[in-house]
């Protein structure tokens, strides 16, 4: 029996270092170990370090791997920064004690930029990587900004190149930058794209947008011959890259996007005249795609004055046609005020709509987060169920947090 026992051993280890020998072959374990563990595994020797950060296995992984799970959301700044990590076993189990000597819940992945730049926030994230900027930099080109991927603490600084203002003649105006929003979709490319917004003025009150686009497979921006006009009604500093395209809502949930491939920019309308009529009490707004990507979401949360209270909103979707917003969910939080009687009071946010694809067996949930609680509550069966953050009490992340998903992009 121990000879058996011994004999099998030495054959598990014959196997094992065969197969760590056959370099495709443990190329094509790796790639299907998720991203974090991966960092861990560059322990093991100079050559799974060498063979795991190779840019090109990074590419291969990132292709691979394109609908990774949300493993945290993140606040804006690297001064007033805070974590939620997601999902719950991942809260005790100190995920990221492979990269950073702090526990999950004080890792501030910012800080590898803010040791350089001073104080950071966050603009943009997009299915991993964060677009970063200092705070309160000024809307011209000779502000930095970075692209950075939190789970590898790599980034990118980008300056954006000076573009010159069409008609400015005698106006003497210079362009000036809007916003910047990344364009990330790891189940088409590795490679990533930053959309440039500059506002240009070419005669007495009326204004038009022009395009810059920043390729990380180039390494390179390009100038769009073309511009667009200004939709006042449109917020044009937030955006959602969705669908191949960047996505500004409006006053009264119109939409305006930008198709990156296709290079045009398209109008939706909004909703029905009786939901905006109720814009003006609108206490919050989340505007995301869902977790899967399949989706992109419009959840208004209006205040105690208007028909609907904090506790009682709808769930819009938008279908890949633009055929429309339609409500997708009627949410009551009412039976969970018993539990949480803060929540009447508005004391809660949006944090993610987790998107169940299948329609027939629909068991999507709203992640709301209130003081030192997430809640996940079932849009199909009415049910929830919470857990505490104990370190994280008197937390409270607002409206413009950012999700992070784990992932090997380069930048």
């Amino acid at each position: 029996m121990v000879q058996q026992r011994l004999n099998l051993k030495l054959r598990s280890c014959t196997l094992a270092e065969t197969v760590t020998n056959i370099e495709e072959l443990l190329i094509e374990i790796l790639l299907r170990v998720p991203a974090i563990p991966l960092l861990r595994f560059k322990c093991v020797s100079k050559r799974w370090l060498s063979l795991i950060s190779d840019p090109k296995f990074c590419h291969r992984h990132t292709l691979q791997n394109p609908h990774s799970s949300i493993s945290a959301v993140f606040s804006h700044n690297s001064t007033n920064f805070s974590i939620i990590p997601f999902p719950r076993s991942n809260y005790s189990s100190g995920i990221y004690h492979a990269n950073h000597s702090h526990n999950s819940a004080s890792w501030n992945p910012l800080d590898v930029i803010a040791n350089q730049y001073g104080c950071i926030e966050i603009r943009d994230s997009c299915n991993g990587l964060f677009l970063c900027s200092p705070v309160g930099a000024p809307s011209s080109c000779r502000s930095p900004y970075f692209i950075l991927n939190p789970t590898s603490s790599q980034f990118l600084t980008l300056t954006v190149p000076p573009c010159p203002a069409i008609g400015a003649g005698e106006l003497g105006e210079a362009a000036y930058i809007i916003g910047l929003f990344l364009a990330f979709d790891p189940s088409r490319s590795p490679h990533y794209k930053v959309i440039c917004l500059n506002t240009i003025k070419d005669v007495p009150d009326c204004y038009h947008f022009q395009l810059q686009i920043y390729s990380s497979e180039t390494r390179s921006w390009r100038l769009l011959n073309s511009t667009f006009r200004i939709n006042f009604r449109l917020d044009y500093q937030r955006a959602v890259y969705w669908n191949g395209a960047i996505h500004w809502v409006g006053t009264f949930c119109e939409m305006s996007y930008y198709h990156i491939d296709e290079e045009h920019v398209k109008f939706v309308r909004g909703v029905p005249h009786c939901y905006e009529m109720k814009w003006f009490q609108t206490e919050s707004r989340y505007f995301k795609e869902s977790t899967s990507g399949c989706h992109l979401h419009l959840i208004d949360i209006f205040g105690p004055m208007a028909w609907l209270s904090f506790t009682k909103f709808q769930v819009l979707e938008m279908p890949r046609d633009y055929s429309g917003w339609y409500v997708k969910y009627n949410v009551d939080l009412d039976p969970l005020c018993t539990s949480f009687p803060h929540i009447r009071c508005g004391m809660f946010v949006v944090l993610y709509l987790d998107r169940d694809e299948n329609e027939e067996e629909d068991s999507s949930s709203l992640l709301l987060h209130s003081p030192g609680q997430v809640i996940s509550c079932n849009l199909k069966s009415k049910t929830f169920e919470s857990f505490n953050l104990a370190t994280c009490q008197g937390l409270l992340v607002k409206d413009d947090n950012y999700l992070f998903k784990e992932t090997l992009a380069c930048v």
